[in-house]
């Protein structure tokens, strides 16, 4: 049976022009540099993600703009090449050949660039904020006055370096919280919507069931999940979050719908 097919497909082949043959020669050749590409996503992306140790993830995402740079070169160089050299010699019965292989082709290529990373966890936000606290109690247990030595108490949380007073000797202190809790802010919404899936996931459905005005009451109710995260998250600053939900209330009921 094997037999059989390898000689229908060696007999296609025979059939097909010169320039066919030529056509999917190249194409293949580009494709098969984008299988490269992959292998090199697939061995490095993970291992650079995880070794990036800035929180913008800076020379991941450098690494990351490389890749999706050499797809969309090898996107545009297909794409004219197949305008400009193999269209442009092909009759008729060729174009309609060539068409169907150069669109089978870039939508592989396109599918291949754009579920790339797919698979790479570009920030571990729950690890993140457990170090973050983890930093930050072991700096709120370390805090003792300065003068006289009293342990001192944080009514709130502090995530920047902060003046407190001792309520033993009047002795003005700092409080440094460590490097890391400086970051919690960047990070308290995009962990508060991590943690949010479900409810986001819910208003999803029924804004698509029934438009995004009738959706309404979902997504608040997903914004109040978030908030409530945030607050949790970034103790003290209620206040900022609590106008943070209204600013995305009245941006989410002001929206237009385009004509």
């Amino acid at each position: 049976m094997n037999g059989e097919e390898g000689g229908r497909d060696e007999h296609a082949r025979a059939n097909q022009t010169a320039l066919m043959q030529r056509a999917e020669t190249y194409f293949g050749k580009l494709e098969a540099r984008c299988e490269e590409i992959l292998v090199e996503v697939k061995e490095s992306a993970q291992l650079l993600a995880d070794a990036d140790t800035d929180p913008y993830k800076r020379s991941y995402l450098q690494f990351k703009s490389a890749i999706i740079a050499q797809f969309t070169s090898i996107i545009q160089k297909g794409s004219d090449t197949f305008q400009n050299q193999i269209m442009s010699k092909a009759n008729s019965l060729e174009m309609m050949q060539v068409s169907q292989l150069f669109n089978e082709w870039q939508s592989k290529v396109v599918g291949m660039m754009t579920h790339a990373f797919d698979d790479v966890m570009e920030r571990d936000l729950e690890k993140e904020y457990t170090e973050i606290m983890e930093e930050y109690e072991a700096a709120r247990n370390a805090f003792h006055c300065k003068q006289c030595g009293a342990k001192l108490q944080l009514a709130q949380f502090y995530f920047t370096a902060t003046y407190l007073t001792c309520e033993f000797c009047q002795t003005q202190n700092t409080f440094d919280p460590g490097s890391k809790a400086r970051m919690i802010e960047h990070i308290a919404r995009p962990l508060a919507e991590s943690r949010c899936k479900v409810e986001y996931e819910a208003y999803r459905y029924r804004k698509s069931e029934v438009g995004q005005k009738k959706a309404t009451a979902d997504y608040e109710k997903y914004v109040q999940a978030m908030i409530a995260q945030m607050d949790s998250i970034l103790p003290g600053m209620e206040e900022q979050h609590r106008n943070f939900y209204n600013r995305l209330m009245n941006d989410y009921n002001n929206w237009a719908v385009p004509w």
